[in-house]
């Protein structure tokens, strides 16, 4: 029995090594989330640029025609020819007028926001704030598939994705 006494003392201060050992690396693995969390608040930050326009209680001219008065935008046509019809809800082809500015998935996403909120999107600003959220989530998007996907360092990444969230050519698009 004193053999193993000994042996148990003896063995106490490498478990006691390793026991701190596992809590420094938990202790560093919690640190490193905390460093590399500025990383995803940059993107965010540089989004929120775009909040102040959340409170405009009044539609703009592009906003009124694409969304409010666009049978595509309220969801009202098949999906099949809303897929043939330009951002203002124009066919392509026939003779009518249109610019040819072919956005299905951001009339897709507008028809969406008038099935969600029950076709009561009367007021701009739930749309504004789905609008900014979603910028928001594209910007993060851009910083993971940098960083992950090509393999760009962090610090690269997230100045591109607050490059990317910032820019003034988003802005009709988050407006």
């Amino acid at each position: 029995m004193t053999d193993a006494l000994c042996k148990e003392q003896a063995a106490a201060p490498a478990l006691a090594a390793k026991r701190s050992l596992r809590l420094a690396s938990g202790l560093t693995a919690q640190l490193r989330v905390v460093r590399d969390s500025w990383v995803w608040v940059l993107p965010l930050l540089c989004s929120g640029l775009f909040l102040p326009c959340v409170t405009y209680s009044e539609w703009y001219i592009d906003e009124l025609f694409a969304v409010l008065r666009n049978a595509d935008a309220r969801g009202e046509v098949e999906f099949r020819q809303l897929l043939t019809h330009d951002f203002w809800g124009n066919p392509l082809q026939g003779g009518s007028w249109t610019h040819k500015s072919y956005r299905p998935i951001c009339v897709l996403s507008f028809a969406w926001q008038f099935w969600l909120l029950g076709g009561d999107l009367f007021r701009p600003q739930p749309l504004r704030a789905f609008n900014v959220a979603l910028h928001a989530a594209n910007s993060l998007l851009l910083l993971q598939l940098l960083r992950r996907g090509l393999g760009i360092s962090q610090c690269w990444s997230c100045m591109a994705a607050c490059l990317f969230a910032a820019h003034p050519v988003h802005t009709e698009n988050v407006v």
